[in-house]
């Protein structure tokens, strides 16, 4: 699950999960058994046909004691990644722990037989990180007045995702569906009985413990880690730019603490991104009103979105979806459009109707004024 990058959000979530106790995969091999166990789980809540619920609406209420398959699973991925499905347990108020240390501690084995390392629960998530030594950040440098001392790029994915995939696409009884959701239409259909139900899970089994590893490859996500003299630094992550701090490197080991809690915020080198974008829109002639995402280098046209990745690469060199001068931006929209249920923030803002060129301008000018 991808959430978005909010302090807020990520502040009741880390004091949350700050007490679970998992032990997260770290390793591509480890996927496969540890996926196992999460669908045995799944069948454990599922144990009887009075716990099968016949209707799978697209919901799954947590106070709800009947579960379908899909919300059978959906537990199960919950409390395997050792947060809580009781409904009465309810994470704390962003902030009410706010003296607390939130710095994660992450491990990362780089050796070439046994790559792989974890920093445990991450945004809902389990993500497992393959690393390499890089010779250079590829999505743009942070800063112009300083370089780093080493770089680390490679991948990150979920442990979990495995079963949301295969639960969908890789047993037999539910792949061949052609439904919305196979899951769910596996579940209602009026001939699937639970001996079915059954023998669903042990095939479940069978595909994550045979295709975890793979499942992986096709989850994963880029990951770039940057570090200076100091042993200070960021990584560059799909959720948001964090800082990482107590870096070292001690044979094929790794290991850093990042924060969470305070992305990295917007520096002098997002100001000049900001500034070309706010150029690169300068008249309704030049601006695309139908952004669909893609930023072809020929296009004569540049939405929001494209505007500020093409000013990321005139800039910096290189283009990342959450660079922070592109988060400020998301910022401000979700500011000016909380009523508005946009699936994408640049870009439904940029196709809404309602947004005029003066607008688009002073989302960039009120952006540049809060960098300090």
């Amino acid at each position: 699950m991808r959430l978005p990058t909010r302090v807020t959000l990520l502040a009741s979530f880390v004091a949350y999960a700050a007490h679970a106790q998992v032990v997260a995969p770290t390793t591509k091999d480890a996927v496969g058994p540890f996926d196992v166990g999460l669908v045995k789980r799944a069948e454990a809540i599922l144990s009887s046909p009075e716990k099968w619920s016949r209707v799978d609406n697209g919901r799954c209420p947590r106070a709800n004691a009947t579960y379908s398959v899909r919300c059978a699973l959906q537990r199960a991925v919950v409390e395997g990644a050792g947060l809580a499905w009781d409904p009465k347990t309810a994470p704390p108020k962003a902030g009410a722990n706010a003296n607390a240390d939130t710095r994660i501690e992450c491990t990362m084995d780089v050796s070439a037989e046994h790559s792989g390392g974890s920093c445990g629960l991450l945004w809902d998530e389990l993500p497992i990180f393959t690393l390499t030594r890089a010779k250079a950040i590829t999505s743009g440098i942070w800063r112009s007045d300083s370089s780093p001392s080493e770089v680390w790029a490679g991948k990150m994915a979920d442990a979990e995702a495995p079963v949301n995939y295969e639960s969908r696409h890789g047993v037999e009884m539910v792949s061949h569906r052609k439904s919305s959701d196979q899951l769910i239409d596996f579940n209602n259909d009026s001939t699937t009985t639970f001996d079915d139900v059954r023998s669903y899970f042990r095939a479940l089994e069978d595909r994550v413990l045979k295709a975890g590893a793979s499942d992986l490859d096709g989850a994963s996500e880029n990951v770039e880690i940057e570090i200076y003299s100091d042993g200070n630094g960021i990584i560059r992550t799909y959720n948001g730019w964090f800082p990482v701090n107590a870096f070292s490197a001690r044979g094929s080991t790794l290991r850093f603490q990042m924060d969470t809690l305070k992305q990295v915020p917007p520096n002098a080198l997002d100001r000049e991104i900001l500034q070309r974008a706010a150029k690169i829109i300068a008249s309704d002639s030049v601006w695309n009103r139908a952004d669909d995402r893609k930023c072809p280098a020929t296009a004569r046209t540049s939405s929001i979105y494209c505007a500020v990745e093409k000013a990321e690469i005139e800039v910096s060199g290189g283009f990342h979806h959450r660079r922070p001068a592109g988060e400020l931006v998301r910022e401000i929209v979700d500011e000016r459009a909380k009523r508005r249920n946009y699936n994408h923030r640049m870009m439904d803002y940029n196709n809404d109707p309602t947004t005029k060129l003066a607008d688009v301008q002073t989302l960039f000018a009120e952006a540049l004024a809060r960098i300090k």
